[in-house]
């Protein structure tokens, strides 16, 4: 065989691989969110033989589907076609957590809070960035509240009263709570950690100080 013929074989074998990536991929990205395919493609626009054949590899598709895809999943471009094992695209290089610091420490707390603030930041959905800050924000004043309460900040950095800042806070955060539903669920396209990091270690310690405190048997 001459190079010609090798150079279209392997072309065409890359094209095949390329191809059967992508059907791998937005076929398991559908069954990920629990919607039929007859969903999938009303919400994409294209009928539902047309998904069928995308998802099994037999036909090849444009470069507006695979852009429509992206959005509707939440993931990048390249993660769709192969490219690119990170769904979000985010430089995950602030996930490390080469410090080693113990779940019990400020440290710890400032890493795992720092984590998610940059998630924020680079988060594609904005509406889900905005609940969080929201959410966050709230949290961090109420327990600012508390340490003025205990006497570690001063008071006149509040303009409302403690207690009634307190309540309002509490409600504030409930409200938030209540908007929540209406954001679609994609935990199961988030961002990948396969590594421990602070994040981690401040989870566990918030869900065993639930489960010791609070859970009844």
């Amino acid at each position: 065989m001459d190079n010609s013929k090798k150079d279209k074989s392997t072309a065409k074998q890359n094209k095949t691989e390329k191809l059967s990536k992508f059907a791998e991929v937005l076929s398991r990205l559908r069954k990920e969110r629990g919607i039929s395919q007859k969903k999938a493609a009303s919400d994409l626009g294209i009928s539902q033989a047309l998904l069928s054949h995308y998802e099994k590899g037999i036909r090849e598709c444009g470069l507006d589907f695979v852009i429509r895809c992206s959005e509707y999943y939440g993931v990048t471009t390249d993660y769709l076609l192969g490219v690119s094992d990170n769904r979000t695209g985010m430089d995950m290089s602030f996930m490390s957590d080469s410090e080693n610091v113990e779940a019990s420490s400020v440290e710890t707390l400032a890493h795992a809070s720092n984590m998610i603030l940059k998630m924020i930041a680079t988060a594609k959905d904005v509406g889900a960035s905005k609940y969080i800050y929201d959410y966050y924000t709230l949290c961090v004043y109420r327990g600012a509240l508390t340490m003025a309460k205990a006497g570690i900040l001063p008071k006149e950095m509040f303009k409302i009263d403690f207690n009634l800042g307190r309540e309002l806070a509490s409600a504030a955060i409930a409200v938030e709570d209540a908007r929540f539903v209406f954001i679609e669920d994609k935990s199961r396209t988030g961002t990948d950690l396969s590594e421990r990091t602070a994040l981690h270690e401040i989870i566990e310690r918030a869900e065993e100080h639930i489960l010791t405190s609070f859970y009844l048997e």
